[in-house]
């Protein structure tokens, strides 16, 4: 669910067009964990920004693979 300013599509677009892409790797890698395990913590996904931080390609392959997996 997008709030206030982000529920406009053209303003997530925008916004997204002004992140590095490790954060857009993370926050997509994020997202797809999310979607699987909806009751895991933040301390339990740590791992994920270690990886976006360093192999962002990696990551982004990872979030791609994992929003094609079924739960």
């Amino acid at each position: 669910m997008h709030l206030g300013h982000y529920r406009d599509p053209a303003a997530r677009e925008e916004a997204a067009g002004l992140l590095t892409l490790p954060v857009l790797e993370h926050a997509a890698l994020l997202a797809s964990l999310a979607r699987l395990v909806p009751g895991a913590g933040v301390d339990q996904l740590a791992f994920a920004a270690r990886l976006a931080t360093t192999e962002p390609e990696a990551a982004g392959t990872l979030a791609a693979f994992l929003t094609r997996a079924r739960p």
